[in-house]
């Protein structure tokens, strides 16, 4: 093997990609090349420094109820439970544009506070574990007084169902730290939780977070946090938000 041969072929035995013959070859020609000895341990060195620089991602926890979901949406249109190749394609081609998301607010190294997880985190969970509301009703009158003696303070709650979110329910949960009531509303055949808690700081400042195909919108006011997560998209979730501040102020106003 000539000198030129073994250049070429230094790259497929740095992978492992040549057959045992050529291997045998090549190395009795490295043998006795000092060049190309020091060619392969640069390319060598290259490599792994490169690897080394390369972030390494955890599968999210919330994949599983990602794809899930998708499932379920599919057979509550009318599909089987064993999709057919196309329906198959549809979900995975979302599962990829989640990770393409979640790959970017990575690289753009946004800051989302721990809160904003923890609320992701009991969204997913009240849906996974069917405890989606303690108090089943859409009357804003009997589920704002369902709290009462069961928190420290009384969350307002509003009924958005002429603008297409329809209240659900409420129910305990626990947030930072602390027990927090739980407002939940449906958009289609999506739902939101709204998290309400007092706070002595101002926690959030109207900035919308995206985690794992969900988004999430927090707020502070008047002493109060509130968190809206939910799989439905961006402006969907930013007209809910807005609803949610004209009632509460205009509720307030009428106090």
């Amino acid at each position: 093997m000539n000198h030129d041969e073994a250049a070429r072929l230094l790259g497929p035995y740095r992978d492992g990609e040549l057959d045992l013959a050529t291997c045998l070859n090549l190395e009795e020609h490295l043998a006795g090349c000092p060049l190309c000895q020091q060619k392969l341990e640069g390319e060598k060195e290259l490599t792994d420094l490169i690897s080394s620089g390369i972030p390494r991602f955890t599968p999210s926890p919330f994949l599983k109820t990602r794809i899930q979901a998708r499932l379920r949406e599919q057979e509550s249109a009318g599909t089987t439970a064993a999709m057919n190749p196309t329906a198959l394609a549809w979900v995975f081609s979302s599962v990829a544009v989640m990770v393409i998301v979640g790959l970017a607010i990575f690289w753009t190294q946004q800051q989302v506070p721990a809160v904003v997880h923890e609320g992701v985190a009991d969204h997913v969970r009240s849906l996974q574990v069917t405890h989606l509301i303690d108090i089943a009703s859409s009357d804003q009158h009997t589920v704002k007084p369902w709290f009462a003696g069961k928190l420290d303070y009384s969350p307002q709650v509003v009924d958005l169902t002429s603008s297409g979110y329809p209240l659900v329910g409420g129910r305990l949960d626990v947030l930072d730290h602390r027990d927090v009531a739980a407002i939940v509303y449906q958009r289609r055949k999506h739902f939101i939780n709204l998290f309400i808690w007092p706070s002595a700081t101002e926690t959030f400042h109207g900035r919308l977070y995206g985690e794992n195909g969900y988004h999430i919108l927090g707020w502070t006011k008047s002493g109060m946090n509130y968190l809206a997560v939910s799989e439905i998209g961006e402006k969907e979730l930013q007209d809910f938000v807005q609803l949610i501040q004209n009632q509460t102020l205009d509720s307030r106003l009428g106090e």
